[in-house]
Parts: C-alpha cells; structure tokens; sequence
C-alpha cells in the first residue's frame, strides 16, 4: 500500500488481497471501509462523465472496476436532486462512501419470513444521512433506500462483493410488498 496516492489500482489491488484472505464480511467492511474513504481522497479516479446521469432511471452509475467473473466490482454513482432508489438489497455485500454532497439512506428490516419469492413485508430499522466521506456498510441481505434531498447533484463511490447485476438484487414496493428483480443502467 503507497503512503501518497491511493489510486484505483492500489483499492482494486488491496481489495483482491483482503477478499482473498478472508470472506468473513464482518472482517471485510473493516477493513475495507477505511480503504474506500481514503481513495476517495485521491480524486484522480473522477472524471466529467462521472457526472452523467440517466435522466429516467434519476441517477448515473459508472463502472470504475470489475472482476472479469463479476466480483469485486467498483462503481461512481450520482444522484439527482430529489432522485434516489426503491427499497433494495444489494445481494452480496456493500461498502458506500460518500464523494460530493449528502445523500439520506434508510434502513430497513424485514418482518415476514421470505417464503414467498415475490412478497417481502418491511418496516424502517433507521433513517440517516450520509455526507462526503462518510461510509455505509451493509451485509449481504440489507435492505435500504438512498435519495437526494438535497438541490444539487451526489456523488458516491459503492464496493461490492459483486456487481450488483449480477447478484439476485432485488427491490421492494412498500404499497404492494411486492419484491422483484432489480438492475440498473451502468455505463
């Protein structure tokens, strides 16, 4: 690990050899956290199109890394004002740290017992914002919800254990408890 820059290269280099030695997720969100704050500090990583955002779906996701077998994929991820996402979960695990502006995140906890594959019952766990710099950290099977309050557009930087495509992602409508697959447009 350099002392200076701490470029994509060093994260994706130090993420392969965390994940390699363990798989507890407890230990990899410790670990990975602090290393995800720290390469969002070295902006060299961020480009102008790390601003494009897909006016239909509110928010633009830019692939940064991923594993050619799908794993440790990193993305940018911006958000327009008074834009953000359904309930979901992420299927495998997640580290989130803020890059530009305040993003507000609810958590929430399931209360049926998921024996039917389309039907999931939530309740609000907590409510939190999340600024520049400040992490989220997330399991495998936790259930949240980002949107941009704010009147200017979010940046964040997501780590997953998996690119989220390519997990059994799904989203959830608290109306209907209807749960169904859940993929973005990543360019």
């Amino acid at each position: 690990m350099t002392t200076d820059n701490y470029s994509l290269d060093n994260y994706v280099a130090d993420l392969r050899a965390i994940t390699a030695e363990s798989s507890d997720e407890d230990e990899i969100l410790s670990r990975v956290g602090p290393l995800a704050q720290r390469f969002v500090t070295d902006r060299s990583w961020l480009q102008p199109k790390h601003y494009e955002t897909d006016q239909e779906q509110g928010f633009g996701v830019h692939l940064l890394h991923e594993e050619p077998d799908h794993s440790l994929a990193v993305l940018a991820i911006n958000w327009l004002p008074g834009k953000g996402t359904p309930p979901h979960d992420h299927g495998t695990w997640a580290v989130v740290v803020g890059v530009e502006g305040t993003e507000h995140n609810i958590g929430y906890r399931r209360l049926d017992d998921g024996s039917k594959s389309d039907y999931a019952e939530l309740e609000i766990k907590h409510e939190f914002d999340a600024a520049g710099g400040e992490l989220v950290c997330m399991k495998t099977g936790g259930i949240h919800k980002v949107t941009n309050e704010t009147d200017h557009m979010t940046l964040s930087v997501h780590t997953y254990g998996r690119h989220i495509n390519y997990t059994s992602r799904s989203q959830f409508d608290l109306d209907t408890n209807r749960k169904q697959r859940f993929i973005v447009k990543v360019e």
